[in-house]
């Protein structure tokens, strides 16, 4: 199975804090980790260390930090082809993580705003053997928007996670094939003007929701933190419950719960099976301090899915 990520990097700085700050309030970190991250990064290494085969479309600056990552891939055996310098500053981001694994993150995008059309079909000229492309919404949307229309072509899958949030454009939408956003997310895609919404609206109405916005594909899932996610396909809606876990830092969580998912799909498994291996892999990431450092092993993954309760779907 082979999956083109459109990456993004971010040099990521988080700050263990002791509550998240209010306005013009100054805290003292506990702690600070410094790594090499960002969503397409992060989805693109969890896939590969999962087993599948990964290109990365990366957009990197013309400083040290992408010099850094592109021997970080090249070291992990990953094609480094598509790890292009796009711009004088990489991406650069800094976070704070609260004791109760809560995060609060700002990204300068730099680089990752200079991902182009052409960047993408000069890759799937090159690729031609391709089963899925992944994006996320680090990098701008006409080069998405251009990878999902030829891999309709093509007859590839596509997933989206349009996160960092902003409203997808219903065209792409519309050449979507998985979907996936956490609750914030889903919230504001079906315009809900109430963010709290419980399991069971979730449950009952994530259907009928669905139906007001352009997307007709084939999946979409809604990632709910510790109740797991919901997912919709064919009409039909199901409920996965999240691996119960003391949660240390959430960030990346989300993008290893995406990689799960696809190498899942890709591997053939099962809706629930593929579900239950995602809520695995986002859990496995929460209970660890960092992302890339941390994203698992198939071998890792089984033993924590072997010696942790089983969440049933229901």
């Amino acid at each position: 199975m082979s999956i083109l990520v459109l990456a993004s990097y971010v040099h990521a700085h988080c700050l263990n804090v002791e509550h998240l700050p209010c306005s013009g309030e100054s805290l003292q970190a506990t702690g600070m980790i410094e790594e090499h991250g960002g969503k397409g990064l992060n989805v693109g290494i969890a896939a590969h260390r999962l087993g599948a085969e990964v290109a990365m479309l990366l957009p990197l600056g013309m400083d040290s930090a992408a010099d850094e990552v592109i021997e970080l891939i090249k070291n992990a055996g990953m094609n480094s082809r598509w790890l292009l310098k796009t711009g004088p500053q990489s991406g650069f981001g800094v976070g704070f993580i609260s004791p109760t694994s809560e995060n609060f993150l700002a990204v300068y995008p730099g680089a990752n705003t200079l991902l182009k059309e052409e960047h993408v079909e000069q890759a799937l000229v090159s690729l031609p053997h391709l089963n899925l492309i992944y994006a996320q919404f680090e990098i701008p949307e006409a080069p998405i928007h251009r990878a999902f229309q030829i891999a309709g072509q093509r007859g590839i899958r596509t997933m989206l996670n349009p996160s960092p949030w902003r409203q997808p454009d219903p065209g792409l939408l519309k050449l979507t094939d998985i979907l996936v956003v956490n609750e914030t997310e889903a919230a504001a895609l079906f315009g809900l003007s109430n963010n709290v919404i419980s399991l069971a609206q979730w449950l009952s109405n994530l259907c009928k929701w669905t139906q007001q916005i352009a997307w007709s594909g084939e999946l979409l899932v809604v990632t709910l933190g510790e109740a797991g996610c919901v997912a919709l396909t064919k009409g039909v809606v199901l409920h996965q419950p999240a691996w119960p876990i003391a949660a240390l830092d959430a960030t990346g969580a989300g993008d290893a719960f995406s990689a799960g998912l696809a190498t899942a799909l890709l591997n053939s498994l099962s809706l629930t099976e593929a579900l239950r291996l995602a809520c695995a892999c986002g859990a496995w990431v929460a209970k660890h301090h960092g992302v890339l450092r941390c994203l698992p092993t198939p071998a890792e993954i089984d033993h924590f899915m072997k010696t942790n309760p089983i969440p049933k779907l229901v």
